[in-house]
């Protein structure tokens, strides 16, 4: 494992200062230079034997968490750098993950992953399909990170009836295009909507086959840069796209010690980034190997959530800034479009314990 931490030890430290003690009563003349010398060997017997021991782990099985470019997986590598998670104790192995968060998400449902950060979108639609997740910290929400981006020629959502958009489908992409339908009385039927990945929904829209591209960064600015105008952002419902770090139920049952460190962990390394944004921008670039100025980027359009934010987040309301609110209205979405067959309740799968317990 990597990076374990470089604190110096307490019994250094006792050590050290038993020194500086020894040298001032010699210095002094308050202490024969053997009877100080005995003294500070005594010291250092005892002392150092009294020095608190490190941590000890807490388990000796890797837990493997998953991390990719965006600011919600901040915390993980920040942490990771910092030593972090070897000072609570914990053997956590960090795997990269950027540019295959769908697949990461079966690796979490099968036990290969312990945990990552899913959107809330889809928890919900992992759930639903069977898998025992559990989302336990709100790590971050987009606050323009997602946009709508359309020909100079639109600029209101109306004006995209009977047009092309495209869209990676079935993603919670296609529920926030609902929720704005929803709010200019329009449906989603009334548009023309093309599954498109990122990539090819740009070269589309940049040769003009398309009118418009319902995105995530980067590709919102790639579609601005290619003349495109903003309709609506993720910043127009602050909470709708919440990310949630999620495990799998029996991890939780199995390790709840773990858990609770990991989200001491999350506490401290969630506050060191609000505090430090350019260091940990920087350790997050080194680590993806990317350009600082984009991982700053990525910050600058979502908000990564602390505990005032998580209070807010777990409380039941049935607004999109509580996660259980969002959830129902998630599911029914689903419901309606065919694309999930049954409703499962939020409390069952969002587990706030383990936020109270660090408040």
């Amino acid at each position: 494992m990597r990076n374990p931490g470089n604190q110096s030890t307490d019994a250094q430290v006792v050590i050290t200062r038993m020194f500086q003690a020894f040298k001032s009563l010699v210095t002094a003349g308050r202490a024969s230079f053997a009877a100080a010398a005995a003294m500070f060997v005594a010291c250092v017997v005892t002392g150092a034997c009294h020095a608190p021991a490190p941590p000890q782990p807490l388990s000796a099985a890797p837990i493997r968490l998953a991390t990719y470019l965006w600011p919600g997986s901040y915390w993980i590598d920040v942490a990771w750098e910092k030593g972090w998670f070897n000072d609570a104790g914990l053997n956590v192995e960090r795997v990269d993950v950027n540019l295959k968060y769908f697949q990461s998400m079966e690796k979490v449902n099968s036990g290969e992953l312990q945990g990552m950060g899913f959107t809330e979108y889809d928890l919900v639609r992992h759930v639903t399909a069977g898998n025992d997740l559990v989302g336990i910290i709100a790590i971050d929400y987009s606050e323009a990170a997602e946009a709508l981006i359309a020909k100079p020629n639109i600029r209101r959502l109306q004006d995209l009836r009977g047009k092309k958009i495209a869209l990676h489908r079935g993603t919670y992409l296609e529920y926030l295009l609902s929720v704005v339908a929803e709010r200019d009385h329009l449906a989603l039927d009334e548009f023309d909507l093309l599954d498109m990945n990122g990539d090819d929904a740009i070269k589309a829209f940049t040769a003009g086959t398309i009118d418009a591209v319902l995105v995530w960064e980067p590709f919102v600015t790639d579609a601005k840069a290619a003349g495109g105008v903003q309709i609506f952002s993720a910043a127009d419902f602050p909470g709708l796209t919440y990310s949630v770090f999620t495990l799998r139920r029996d991890f939780i049952e199995q390790h709840p010690r773990e858990v609770e460190a990991l989200a001491q962990v999350w506490k401290r390394a969630e506050r060191y980034i609000r505090e430090h944004p350019d260091e940990s921008c920087a350790i997050v670039a080194r680590l993806a190997n990317e350009p600082l100025p984009y991982v700053q980027g990525l910050l600058s359009t979502d908000r990564t959530l602390g505990l005032a934010d998580n209070s807010r987040a777990f409380s039941y309301a049935a607004g999109f800034e509580s996660l259980h609110g969002s959830w129902r209205r998630m599911n029914d979405f689903m419901l309606n479009r065919g694309l999930v067959t049954r409703r499962v309740d939020s409390p069952a799968h969002l587990d706030s314990r383990f936020i109270r317990a660090l408040e």
